[in-house]
């Protein structure tokens, strides 16, 4: 998946190059562990996801940023 774009929950994600994360253009830091293949964020602390796509779908959906873009 070296380049992605979709509407989720009224965010626009996009993933570059598997490596840059952008919500609605602003740039998503993240952490991904290799020994266990999981990715985290701030934004959504102590929780881990089994790709970046379903943590920046977790992050649009159940964070105040975000999930307020709508309104």
């Amino acid at each position: 998946m070296a380049h992605h774009k979709e509407i989720f929950e009224d965010c626009e994600i996009e993933i570059k190059e598997d490596t840059n994360l952008l919500i609605n253009g602003k740039e998503i830091d993240y952490e991904h562990d290799r020994d266990i293949n999981k990715w985290s964020s701030r934004y959504l602390p102590y929780t881990r996801y089994d790709s970046l796509l379903e943590m920046a779908r977790a992050i649009a959906q159940h964070t105040v940023e975000f999930s307020n873009a709508k309104e």
